[in-house]
């Protein structure tokens, strides 16, 4: 990994990854490899790795199986993700509380049930 740059060495492989799947070598549904194995080959603490990919789950742009694995995620899920996510953020910021968030969604669902 170089030192040299000026991002952060968490920063470095979240911006590695992202390069790398807007370049094709990783593709959706991809397995990534373990913060373990990672952090093997770049030659890194394996809390580093875990923090890039606690970041780039955040960003919608992996996700996490428990006990099988990291994969990255379509662009187009991710994308609805991470704005649904600044909605909520935003809906929050605007004083709207948990309790009602959770009822609007319940609705939702309640109304797609009956509809079908």
């Amino acid at each position: 990994m170089r030192t040299e740059s000026k991002l952060s060495v968490y920063e470095s492989i979240v911006e590695r990854i992202k390069r790398e799947i807007s370049l094709g070598i990783l593709t959706e549904g991809e397995r990534l490899p373990s913060c373990r194995e990672l952090a093997l080959e770049m030659g890194v603490n394996p809390n580093t790795v875990q923090r890039a990919y606690s970041t780039l789950e955040e960003q919608g742009i992996i996700y996490t199986i428990p006990k099988k694995g990291v994969y990255v995620n379509s662009g187009k899920t991710s994308n609805i993700l991470c704005e649904a996510k600044n909605q909520i953020k935003l809906l929050k910021e605007l004083g709207v509380t948990k309790e009602q968030l959770k009822q609007i969604i319940d609705n939702v669902f309640e109304e797609d049930e009956n509809n079908d």
